[in-house]
């Protein structure tokens, strides 16, 4: 096994979930949020209506929708907040400075002209039905022929496809097997997306504390809802892992995580994974947004499949398996090839 390549070929189209129901019978959703540099939120907004139809609609020069494709509205942003709120406008009011529309709309394009270097312009897709969902891709050709800039464009992007897919169902069980699985396959998800090194150094996407991955992945790790959320939010009060539950846990217990995070107000409550790892290559003709979705795919699988969940786990305490470790994503890989057939 090479350390760049999977160790098989990878299935053509974008695949559909072994569950893709929820528990009362509708089909499962997934959201996507593509982050990138290169173009501006008026040529983001052209590039979704390009792929999809709709109406753009203009917010301020830092955020457009565009209303009225066959799932809903897509949003685009620029992402920061200072710049989205326009914060800065209120400072300068403060300091005694009374400008006219026409220069507030010049400072607004200077200053979305300095930030764009370092700070990522966002598409936000709405929920698409997973068996629709890999009509994405062609928002992602559309992004490219206009020449957005994904991860590896600039020494400092650490620009992120982050996927949302809804759970198929919110039993206590289901949750922590997937977060099992998660964690046991991570090593081998940063090897499979080649994460890169800038976005490893930033502190969206840090690892979960060894402490908690060892109480996870206890054998015989069984709480109710309650006490999983208590533990989890005992180790993790942010929502910066490559794997965000808050907004998953928002929904099921929302009194529990405002108690956690009081200070927090991007989190938006909904039955969904928030996954964070994968690079955004929007510039690159050979990625496409399919393979982090399969790779997302075979967790889910894992999950599913108690018995072999449970050998990996026992192999990650017998064999004394760091989670950094090469010789462990050999293993999962081998592991998972015999979970493919």
């Amino acid at each position: 096994m090479s350390e760049s390549q999977p160790s098989a070929a990878e299935p053509p189209g974008f695949p559909q979930p072994a569950r893709p129901l929820r528990a009362d019978g509708r089909p499962r959703r997934v959201g996507f949020e593509l982050e990138f540099a290169g173009l501006s939120p008026e040529g983001a907004a052209a590039a979704i209506q390009e792929a999809f139809g709709g109406e753009v609609q203009s917010d301020s020069r830092f955020v457009k929708r565009v209303a009225g494709t066959a799932w809903g509205t897509f949003k685009v942003e620029v992402d920061a907040r200072v710049l989205k709120e326009r914060s800065y406008r209120a400072l300068l009011s403060q300091m005694g400075f009374n400008l006219d529309d026409r220069t507030l709309d010049s400072l607004d394009e200077q200053v979305l002209r300095l930030a764009s270097t370092v700070v990522p312009v966002e598409v936000v897709s709405p929920p698409l039905p997973v068996g629709e969902a890999g009509q994405i891709e062609s928002l992602r050709e559309a992004l490219r022929r206009r020449l957005a800039q994904g991860t590896r464009a600039g020494l400092v992007y650490a620009f992120g496809l982050h996927l949302n897919p809804e759970l198929p169902e919110l039993e206590v069980d289901t949750i922590r097997a997937t977060l099992q699985a998660y964690l046991l396959l991570l090593p081998w998800l940063k090897w499979r997306d080649d994460t890169d090194a800038v976005r490893r150094l930033t502190p969206f996407i840090q690892d979960f504390p060894a402490e908690y991955v060892r109480r996870l992945l206890q054998p015989g790790y069984c709480p109710g809802l309650g006490a999983f959320i208590d533990e989890f939010l005992a180790f993790n009060t942010t929502r910066n892992r490559s794997l965000d539950l808050m907004p998953l846990l928002a929904h099921l217990d929302p009194g529990r995580v405002r108690r956690a995070l009081p200070d927090d107000p991007l989190t938006q409550a909904r039955p969904t994974w928030h996954y964070r790892l994968p690079n955004c290559l929007v510039d690159d003709p050979d990625w496409r947004i399919a393979r982090p979705w399969r790779d997302w795919l075979m967790v889910e699988r894992l999950a599913d499949d108690p018995q072999r969940l449970g050998q990996l786990m026992a192999d990650w305490w017998a064999r004394g398996f760091s989670l950094t470790e090469h010789r462990w994503i050999q293993h999962v890989d081998q592991c998972l090839a015999r979970l493919d057939r």
